[in-house]
C-alpha cells in the first residue's frame, strides 16, 4: 500500500534511489573531525557502531543540531539497551529505568553490568553526557 502512495510522488522515489546509489555524498555535509572534542568523536564512533541507518540521517544534518541529535540518540540507545537487556534482573532494571534521567546529571555514572551488544554506550556514558553539555 505504501508503494502505491509512493507512485503519486515520483520525485521522492527518484531522490531516494539517488541517495541510495551513492548520492548521499552530496547530501551529507563534511564534518571537520579535527574540530570535534574527543567526547564528540567518541559519540560519532558509537553512533556509527550502533545504527548505520540513523547514523546516515543524523550525519546529514547541518551544524550544531547534528551534534545534539547524535548525543540525544545515544542517550536513548543507552536507555533502550537497559530496557532490552534480559540479563538485568527486574529488581535492578525498574529503578534504573525510572531514574535514568537523573544519570544525565551525574558525570561519574556508568553501567557495566549489561550483556547487550550496544553496552558500550552504557559503559562510557559520561562521554556522551559530557558531549551533550558541549553542544
Amino acid at each position: 500500500m505504501e508503494f502505491v502512495k509512493c507512485l503519486g510522488h515520483p520525485e521522492e522515489f527518484y531522490n531516494l534511489l539517488r541517495f541510495r546509489m551513492g548520492g548521499r555524498r552530496n547530501f551529507i555535509p563534511k564534518m571537520d573531525q579535527d574540530s570535534l572534542s574527543s567526547s564528540l568523536k567518541t559519540c560519532y564512533k558509537y553512533l556509527n557502531q550502533t545504527s548505520r541507518s540513523f547514523a546516515a540521517v543524523i550525519q546529514a544534518l547541518d551544524g550544531d543540531i547534528r551534534h545534539a541529535i547524535c548525543v540525544f540518540y545515544l542517550v536513548l540507545r543507552a536507555l533502550d539497551t537497559v530496557e532490552d537487556d534480559m540479563s538485568i534482573s527486574v529488581e535492578k532494571k525498574i529503578p534504573l529505568l525510572c531514574n535514568f534521567h537523573t544519570f544525565l546529571y551525574d558525570p561519574e555514572w556508568r553501567f557495566t553490568e549489561s550483556k547487550e551488544k550496544d553496552r558500550q554506550v552504557l559503559e562510557d556514558f559520561p562521554t556522551e553526557d559530557g558531549a551533550g553539555q558541549q553542544t
